[in-house]
């Protein structure tokens, strides 16, 4: 995962009370212990609390499966009778003897009908207990085929405990971001100031160069790329009933997510979907990317360059350079890279002693960012031009594409996450107009609420400026301009 480095003066800086964009997200000891996801392929290092979730993700970018599936089996047919019309032809011996062949006939049918009901009762309590430990997000009519589903994947990867022993390992290889913490204490040369290590650089911080598969991978693979996704997702929105409003950026963002076995790039993937947009709308800078995504070795090589011009060079002294590594890179690069472009943009962080006040900052600065480009705010989902957003948190970065608030008063981001691709589901309605009828299953990949939020005291955002001038609505503080 990427991180941030501090420099002295941060690379950039937001006034206010409790929030400052520094080059630490959390310190050494906050980290909870962490596990190389199972998934082959993967290769991420997810949370141990958070791997359950992580692994519902990797069930429903594989699934595929029909949005409008029926949830329930359809109701068995009922049983044809089993006792016939009596005759008043019947002769007496004849009544009797029929008599007591339907009594035995309604003894087996009622033995039937209580086995069948024992049985229909004990699978719908299994049935119910199942989903509630999932405690899904989604239309309860849908949620035990999933819930069936994640049961089988995690049956089959056989998901390891937790286990103290294993904590110091994991923890360091989960650390996507650059730190200088006074209550957290660096080792070897980054305590001078100098070079970083695995546990803010990632397990590969001290190759000199990545493996020859692995620069054949990306050359010849490139990227997964995904268009038209947003044209879905608005569909999606306006079809939830959990749904109160909604906001979305600019359709022409592509959904970049990462090739099979590549490791942690995921800020490379963001600075990806960032550029899609830029050469999407013809940005300024747009000339530089000759409409196309650049790839990972021409971000690479821009971050170089931009620490070459002096613009946040601390970032080569840390790393020791990035060129042809496996290295993480965070906010700071892709704040480099843009400006070594000429393409105007601000970063901003969000921490704050009081729990939750830094999640609370972060959703409420990114509403206030997606009103400003409403031109109709009375639509339940209001359709945009904003540029997306570069969103990061202690272990992971995504790219803010929306915002929703539901019915019950809380709030979602939506996102584009790198680590998974959109599932086959929504591809194939790209371009066209459907009815889904359970909708708030389809959304929930792109979803990041307070359950996820909650977990993490600090985030950071880079934007690019549309405007001249960024203001905190918030808390009424000036940003950095351009």
């Amino acid at each position: 995962m990427e991180t941030l480095h501090a420099e002295g003066d941060s690379p950039f800086v937001v006034n206010g009370e409790g929030v400052k964009a520094s080059g630490s997200l959390v310190a050494d000891d906050e980290f909870p212990e962490s596990t190389e996801c199972p998934v082959d392929g993967c290769g991420e290092t997810v949370r141990r609390d958070e791997m359950d979730y992580h692994l519902e993700l990797h069930v429903e970018e594989a699934a595929g499966g029909d949005l409008d599936r029926q949830a329930a089996d359809p109701a068995p047919a009922p049983e044809p009778s089993l006792s016939g019309p009596s005759s008043s032809s019947r002769t007496h011996h004849h009544r009797d003897r029929d008599r007591d062949r339907d009594g035995d006939r309604h003894r087996h049918s009622d033995r039937n009908h209580r086995d069948r009901d024992r049985d229909r009762d004990r699978d719908r309590d299994r049935d119910r207990d199942r989903d509630r430990d999932h405690d899904r997000d989604c239309d309860s009519k849908s949620s035990s085929p999933q819930s069936k589903a994640i049961a089988a994947w995690k049956k089959l990867l056989k998901m390891p405990g937790s286990s103290s022993s294993s904590s110091s390992s994991s923890q360091s290889s989960s650390r996507r971001h650059r730190h200088h913490d006074e209550k957290s204490a660096p080792t070897g040369d980054s305590a001078n100031g100098g070079r970083l290590g695995k546990a803010q650089l990632g397990k590969y911080a001290h190759e000199d160069r990545m493996p020859d598969w692995l620069v054949a991978l990306l050359q010849k693979g490139g990227q997964v790329k995904s268009e038209g996704v947003l044209s879905v997702l608005a569909q999606l929105l306006e079809q939830c009933s959990t749904t109160k409003y909604a906001y979305l950026c600019h359709p022409c963002v592509q959904h970049v997510s990462k090739l099979k076995r590549e490791g942690g790039f995921c800020g490379y993937r963001n600075i990806q979907m960032l550029c899609s947009y830029i050469f999407g709308v013809k940005f300024r800078g747009y000339q530089y990317f000759d409409q196309k995504v650049p790839s990972i070795f021409q971000i690479q090589d821009f971050i170089e360059r931009a620490w070459d011009h002096g613009i946040n060079p601390q970032g080569r002294l840390e790393t020791g350079g990035i060129r042809g590594t496996r290295k993480y890179i965070g906010t700071p690069e892709a704040l480099a890279m843009f400006r070594l472009l000429e393409i105007p943009c601000d970063a901003q962080g969000f921490k704050h002693r009081e729990p939750g006040r830094s999640e609370s900052l972060l959703v409420e600065e990114v509403e206030n960012y997606f009103q400003s480009g409403v031109g109709d705010p009375t639509q339940r989902i209001r359709l945009t031009h904003l540029p997306p957003i570069y969103f990061q948190h202690a272990g992971h970065s995504m790219t803010i594409i929306g915002l929703e608030k539901l019915k019950n008063g809380s709030k979602n981001l939506i996102v584009f996450d790198p680590m998974f691709r959109d599932p086959s589901n929504i591809i194939k309605l790209v371009g066209r107009t459907f009815d889904c009828t359970f909708p708030d299953l389809v959304l929930r990949p792109y979803r990041r609420g307070h359950k996820y939020l909650n977990k993490y005291r600090e985030f950071e955002i880079l934007r690019l400026a549309t405007t001249a001038t960024w203001r905190r609505v918030s808390n009424g503080v000036d940003e950095l301009t351009k």
